[in-house]
């Protein structure tokens, strides 16, 4: 019942706490329960997202990233909370036509944006968005009518009753989202919205909203970061670091005494290098106000040299303005943002040098720069200048790490490339922040001018963080306080981007003769619904029918299609096999129902409780058929062998996400706290994404506790599938996914033994089993089995693991190395102890990790 409605294993004590409780209604208080788990939203997550082929990535071509997770939460929050299911289909389908649309119904129409894309250069936008529109009418037909509408874009249905004129009429109201057939603007198809984008570029139209998984994170790393300073503010209790800090405070109101801002204009000269020599006939001079100026653009591989010398004392930021904004540039074809880039050294009295690094930049004003469709944050690997007339010059701020304290005769030389003219003034400042456009900020400043024993508690706490920063002179500290403010900085304030539907003057759409894009002698069609379904309406002259129209005509009484399907679908989902087989086709190539008389019932009453999930759910769970025992009646083994007459359970394995679950569950690692949010990234074989291009990139798994989260999270790329979840059956989702297959593999195997995440779920497993002090060997056994698998350990299962217990043991403790190395899989921390004891029993736990039962829903 667990694994069915939250997808997770019941723990030892749930199972023994349940079959103690003899009361009548603990199945039906149980059933509740879980109803109102956050978690039975992510577990029927995974089940609509297949059918709404939910992934991270684009599929065609590049296959890059696009930013939609928000859709995802809409759906666990839409289950979650019960939304019925006619208002959730009309707000993925059309919610952005309702009167005055939420945010969150805005969010739902991301569902018409989940087909694949392209912005590969040379591609046809007609043939792509040809593309796009038919895969709409396959993904609607399949997820809302259970029928196979594929074959009619070509043809009428050799055997059901589908025209191709059903076809197109039923893509055109999608004719109105706004979508581009290539993402980019290339020379022979000109896209004005989209120029500077490259294959780093998201996909829009988009929208940003709050995120409460962004929020919550936002909230813990300040929280981190606040906890951090804190402790550091505590050293200043020590007698030197006193007398350190009240000297630099002195030496700061000296500084500002003689600049108010906290920013000095420090002087400078400058000359144009290439290939490492200065450029002798390249003009630069130093103008009014110190400003670097320069007669035209720097070359491809020329760069600005700037010499500053601020004098004796600290920097710890630098400011660069550019002094004059041009109002309308033109862009060239194929322009990505000028991309200024600044590389910071201190050169010596002696001439040498050594360069000194920025950990983060940011500026007053910017042009987006993205990597792989997710935004950088500031502009610490480049700066595009804005396009367009600024309020005031545009400042960039660079945070040096550590800041530097120079002397009088040092200076430091500021080297600066990118598509600039505009001249550019230099300044400096001893004072740092975590946000570099806070730098020297009017609270600090004030702190510093108040009398030691005049400052107020928030003051003293000001001057003590502000100090770390500016000196680095706990460098442990202040290494950590800036991962702590990355870590800020990547909670985005809360909020978080996401593809939507954006309505549009509609394209005209053709019947195509064999699906032939470029043939447009076929007649033109208006929005309808298909012919041979009851309460079929047509646009006339007068008003052309929507997407709203259609959503709404999906969940009418007037079609009764709708609930068989999803009915037959979500049986499925509870029984192992639908009522009709056949869930994504229940046309004549389908499965006529095994108990027709029983999908009619559960059809109209979904339809007639209001599409109420939850109730249907707790109908199936609640009824003798489903708590029957998963073994099949011997004496029906030979008339049913396939169990379609329902007397008995069906036993199946679990789907590739909740066999991770499962076992990082049982490992009493997996993530529960954090519901919604951001893909994360699980371990993956190092150079699966090698030829994955446009742009090239790395796997980068995540480092935190993401890495433990719920496979609902697991970044889906459509073209490279992680291999865990392809080994275990999950669809691509290049498509609608209403059925998955079931195999049973010799890689499936392979993964639980060897993959990263099950050998270290094993570890931790193991390391639990062992936290029983003064038990037995065979209590051990006992425990880890109840916790695997609902149940103690069998005598003949005991034994033959104690054996195989015995034998690791040996081994482990004969080869300590590999015990360290075995040992080391993982970012989950070794625990202290006998190692070779916590390999053996690593060993054990793969074992049972692996075993069919483990993963197998009885």
């Amino acid at each position: 019942l667990a694994l069915d409605l939250t997808g997770l294993p019941p723990t030892a004590e749930a199972v023994t706490a349940f079959t103690a409780d003899s009361a009548p209604d603990a199945y039906e208080k149980q059933v509740d329960r879980l109803l109102a788990s956050p978690h039975f939203g992510e577990r029927m997550a995974v089940w609509w997202l297949d059918v709404a082929r939910f992934t991270d990535t684009v599929g065609f071509h590049g296959d890059q990233n696009q930013r939609i997770f928000p859709y995802r939460d809409y759906v666990i929050n839409s289950f979650n909370t019960n939304r019925r299911f006619d208002q959730f289909t009309i707000e993925q389908l059309a919610g952005d036509l309702l009167p005055n649309p939420t945010t969150e119904q805005l969010v739902a129409t991301g569902y018409n944006r989940l087909n694949m894309m392209t912005r590969e250069g040379g591609a046809q936008p007609q043939e792509y968005l040809a593309k796009y529109g038919a895969e709409r009418v396959r993904a609607v037909a399949a997820a809302w009518f259970g029928s196979t509408f594929g074959c009619a874009e070509c043809h009428d249905h050799k055997f059901d009753p589908i025209k191709a004129r059903d076809f197109y009429e039923l893509q055109s109201f999608f004719a109105d989202v706004k979508q581009w057939g290539v993402y980019s603007d290339y020379g022979y198809t000109k896209n004005p919205e989209l120029v500077g984008f490259s294959n780093e570029h998201p996909f829009p139209p988009e929208i940003e909203v709050a995120s409460p998984y962004l929020l919550a994170q936002k909230e813990r790393a300040e929280a981190g970061l606040g906890a951090h300073f804190a402790a550091a503010r505590a050293r200043l209790d020590d007698a030197k670091t006193a007398k350190n800090f009240e000297q630099w405070v002195g030496d700061m109101r000296k500084f500002l005494a003689r600049e108010p801002e906290g920013w000095m204009q420090p002087p400078v000269s400058a000359t144009i290098m290439k290939d490492g020599k200065a450029e002798a006939d390249r003009e630069v001079e130093i103008g009014k106000g110190l400003a670097v100026q320069f007669t035209k653009k720097l070359a491809a591989k020329e760069r600005l040299r700037i010499s500053v010398r601020p004098g004796a004392g600290w920097v710890a930021a630098v400011r660069l303005e550019v002094a004059e904004q041009p109002v309308d540039r033109k862009l060239p074809e194929g322009y990505e943002g000028d991309g200024l880039d600044v590389n910071v050294l201190v050169k010596g009295a002696d001439g040498k040098e050594r360069k000194v690094s920025a950990y983060f930049a940011d500026a007053t004003a910017k042009e987006p720069r993205y990597e792989n469709g997710a935004e950088l944050p500031g502009i610490t690997k480049g700066w595009d200048l804005p396009r367009g007339k600024t309020e005031g010059a545009p400042a960039g701020v660079w945070l040096l790490d550590p800041p530097v304290q120079l002397a009088a005769v040092e200076r430091l030389v500021l080297t600066v490339g990118g598509d600039l003219v505009a001249p550019l003034r230099v300044f400096t400042s001893p004072l740092s922040a975590t946000d570099p456009l806070r730098v020297a900020e009017k609270p600090v400043r004030v702190a510093l001018a108040a009398a030691a024993g005049q400052r107020t508690p928030q003051q003293r706490e000001i001057l003590a963080d502000t100090w770390l920063l500016s000196t680095a002179a706990d460098p442990a500290a202040f290494d950590q306080c800036k991962q702590l403010a990355a870590n800020v900085r990547a909670a985005n304030n809360g909020r978080a981007w996401t593809l939507v539907t954006k309505a549009t003057a509609p394209l005209t759409v053709r019947v195509l003769a064999r699906g032939n894009w470029q043939d447009e002698t076929g007649p033109v069609v208006l929005p309808s619904t298909p012919s041979f379904l009851p309460g079929r309406m047509e646009s006339t002259a007068e008003r052309r029918l929507t997407r709203l129209d259609l959503a709404q005509w999906i969940v009418s009484k007037d079609n009764p299609v709708t609930a068989r399907a999803v009915m037959n679908r979500l049986w499925a989902q509870f029984f192992g096999i639908g009522l009709s087989a056949a869930v994504d086709d229940l046309g004549s190539q389908g499965e006529l129902p095994s108990h027709p008389e029983l999908l009619e019932w559960i059809a109209s009453e979904f339809r007639d409780s209001g599409w109420d999930v939850k109730h249907m759910i707790r109908l199936f769970v609640t009824s003798a058929t489903y708590r029957q025992s998963s073994s099949l009646r011997t004496e029906l083994r030979d008339t049913d062998p396939a169990n379609r007459l329902l007397a008995s359970q069906n036993p199946r394995r679990l789907d590739a996400e909740f066999v991770r679950d499962n076992a990082l569950a049982i490992a009493g690692v997996l993530n529960l706290r954090d519901i919604g949010g951001p893909s994360a990234k699980p371990y993956q074989p190092k150079g699966y994404y090698a030829a994955l291009q446009f742009p090239d990139r790395d796997y980068e798994a995540s480092t935190d506790d993401g890495q433990w989260r719920r496979g609902v999270y697991m970044h889906w790329q459509r073209t490279f599938l992680h291999p865990m979840l392809a080994n275990f059956d999950a669809p691509a989702r290049d498509e609608c996914a209403a059925q998955r297959t079931l195999s049973n593999t010799p890689q499936q195997a392979l993964t639980l033994l060897n993959d990263p995440t099950f050998v270290e779920a094993a570890r931790l497993f193991a390391a639990r089993v062992l936290a029983e002090k003064d038990a037995s060997d065979e209590q051990r056994i006992d425990r880890a089995m109840l916790d695997a698998v609902a149940r103690p350990a069998k005598e003949k299962e005991r034994a033959s693991l104690m054996k195989f217990l015995a034998g690791q043991r040996d081994y482990f403790r004969a080869n300590s190395a590999d015990a360290e190395k075995f040992l080391k899989v993982g970012l989950a921390p070794e625990p202290a102890g006998d190692k070779a004891e916590l390999a053996a029993w690593t060993s054990l736990c793969r074992v049972l990790l692996n075993a069919q039962e483990t993963i197998t829903r009885y």
